[in-house]
């Protein structure tokens, strides 16, 4: 088991032989896609954006965004949306964490689709954008390695992506 962000480094450094992540540095890794989705802007439920029924990422750029504590999960445009768009938020751990920030009006978020939905409560809004790249998982393992079992396990996983 992996902390929040770690599975590159726990696939480089030989703890793991292979991962499924979304936000990472891709140095000495092979990569296969498993899932695209679309994300959305996650904000409280009273934030004057939460009447509309569609946001852009510039919409957003003004709003405070929240920060991870793992300085290498911060990729710009995977968690902000825009490299324009300051990260000064509150300091997060977890997603949990970030939820609650949003819900307390001290962030904006953008977050997975798949995530909204199974994140439903009455003190947070989410409203699709129309920019903003998609959120892609993808399976990671060391550059070069043709294990057999990697090979079966990326198989297995991207068939049971479909």
């Amino acid at each position: 088991m992996s902390g929040f962000g770690e599975q590159a480094d726990m696939v480089r450094d030989g703890r793991a032989d292979v991962a499924i992540a979304a936000c990472f540095d891709g140095h000495g890794l092979e990569t296969r896609l498993l899932t695209t989705e679309p994300r959305v802007a996650a904000l409280t439920s009273g934030h004057e954006l939460a009447g509309r029924d569609v946001l852009s990422t510039a919409d957003l750029i003004a709003e405070p965004a929240p920060r991870w504590s793992v300085p290498a999960v911060v990729d710009r445009d995977h968690w902000l949306g825009s490299p324009d768009r300051p990260a000064d938020g509150p300091v997060v751990e977890d997603i949990a964490q970030m939820l609650e920030v949003v819900a307390l009006g001290q962030a904006v978020a953008l977050v997975p689709s798949s995530l909204a939905a199974r994140n439903i409560r009455p003190d947070v809004i989410y409203r699709p954008l129309s920019d903003a790249a998609p959120y892609q998982t993808l399976a990671l393992w060391p550059a070069g390695n043709r294990s057999p079992w990697i090979t079966w396990f990326i198989r297995t996983a991207v068939e049971g992506s479909r």
